[in-house]
């Protein structure tokens, strides 16, 4: 499926090009499947059985795994094999309060290097993402919020820091879909973007980057809730 589509699109491509097309695909595809539950945590992921399922080789694969594992959504047990890796309340804690730093931090560099249209452009997608919330569509609502954030943190003019911001934003994002699926959390994520707009529109730093950093610390409270109602407490909390 994979490779047969890819091969199609990329035939004139360089063999590295098409080989890197071909791992990334392969990574998106898992990493939905595990986002959406399909591959539930704990979950052993057989190499033969994959490379059918995607029709694709073992060695992109292996790669895939590979960069899965670094993201933290797999587990490579040596002996027995690769595992979805298991949600985890003091994971949740250790990346949400790294990003919550870093993303403040992000957040004033951004208003220093803002041309005036900032704030504009993340209002555009943030009247979206309210249209999403009010029909309760958590997928498009989500796709938007990446938007919005990808907006907000490319504005720092440091790509250093994107960087690392982007490892953060994909170790979370199995988090973050189970918070956006929270009663009345997807209103609540509307008007804290909102404040926080109307203080880069304002270029108050310091309020700016309060806020940010309280929004996101703020997801753990969904969490820990969400964690106590699926006995999902791991022994390290």
């Amino acid at each position: 499926m994979l490779e047969q589509s890819l091969t199609s699109d990329n035939d004139n491509a360089p063999r590295g090009l098409q080989h890197k097309s071909l791992v990334e695909n392969i990574v998106e595809e898992i990493e939905a499947k595990i986002i959406s539950g399909e591959f539930q945590p704990g979950m052993r992921l057989i190499e033969q059985a994959m490379c059918e399922q995607l029709n694709v080789s073992r060695s992109p694969l292996r790669e895939a795994f590979r960069i899965l594992e670094n993201r933290g959504y797999l587990v490579n047990n040596a002996r027995r094999g690769v595992f979805v890796s298991e949600l985890s309340y003091k994971d949740a804690i250790d990346v949400y309060t790294i990003r919550a730093n870093l993303e403040s931090l992000a957040v004033n560099l951004a208003i220093s290097h803002d041309d005036g249209t900032l704030a504009d452009r993340l209002t555009a997608i943030n009247e979206k993402m309210l249209r999403f919330a009010q029909v309760g569509d958590a997928w498009n609502y989500a796709k938007y919020n990446q938007l919005f954030h990808e907006e907000l943190i490319g504005a720092c003019k440091n790509p250093r820091l994107i960087n690392m911001l982007d490892i953060f934003q994909k170790q979370t994002k199995r988090y973050r879909m189970k918070v956006m699926l929270s009663s009345g959390k997807m209103g609540e994520s509307v008007k804290n973007h909102a404040d926080l707009i109307e203080s880069i529109r304002k270029g108050d730093v310091e309020q700016a980057e309060i806020l940010r950093k309280a929004h996101i610390l703020a997801n753990l409270k969904y969490l820990a809730k969400i964690f106590k109602e699926n006995e999902l407490f791991s022994q390290e909390v």
